[in-house]
């Protein structure tokens, strides 16, 4: 809701929130890819698979199989108290199914409607509004009026594990192989670099100091 601002002051302030719903519109052009893919994956630029031993990827697919779940999201619970059970939009694991397809384009139809809201969705979401950022809209959808429809479809797995903040002695944790992604957000992005290329022994490149991935 812009108010009284200018048409370009209100897009410089929802500038940011805007970009971040890419992530869902990426996750929609490859569900409905015709190649048919069967699992697809959103992961932040700034986040990184760490234990490459592991195949961490395979591990979280079987993990949806096995559960007969379609989505994979994670909390903030590295983060303290308050953020267990808190999504972090920064990585999405979605089988390709019926589900994932119909809530991703649900919630970035949301985002263009606007406050106007979005009377029925695919998913049988019936007024959704998704004003602010993708990762607000999927919390409101898991904890708010549309729980029943996404909860069931859903594994919400521990961020210390597969989504782990960088920050506040995050990164100590990287040669822990319970921490299996590491996620370099907001300050920690500085600090990426050595981290990945020779921090805590490892180079996670494998390309050596003078690699491009260094």
């Amino acid at each position: 809701d812009c108010g009284q601002r200018s048409r370009q002051l209100c897009a410089k302030i929802n500038e940011r929130e805007s970009y971040n719903w890419e992530k869902h519109l990426m996750m929609i052009d490859y569900l409905l890819s015709p190649q048919e893919f069967t699992h697809v994956l959103m992961l932040d630029a700034d986040a990184a698979l760490v234990q490459p031993q592991l195949d961490t990827l395979r591990r979280i697919g079987k993990i949806l199989e096995d559960e007969k779940k379609d989505l994979f999201l994670t909390d903030e619970d590295w983060l303290d108290k308050h953020g267990i059970g808190r999504i972090n939009g920064g990585l999405m694991y979605a089988k390709n199914s019926d589900f994932s397809r119909n809530l991703f384009q649900d919630t970035f139809a949301a985002h263009l409607a606007g406050y106007k809201f979005l009377k029925k969705g695919k998913t049988g979401v019936q007024d959704l509004r998704c004003t602010s950022n993708e990762q607000v809209c999927l919390n409101d959808l898991f904890y708010g009026g549309h729980k029943d429809i996404i909860v069931p479809h859903t594994i919400m797995a521990s961020g210390k594990r597969y989504n782990r903040g960088a920050e506040r002695g995050g990164e100590a944790h990287l040669k822990d192989e319970t921490t299996e992604i590491m996620h370099w957000m907001g300050g920690a992005k500085g600090t990426a670099g050595k981290a990945l290329c020779s921090g805590y022994g490892r180079d996670l490149t494998f390309q050596g100091p003078k690699g491009y991935g260094c």
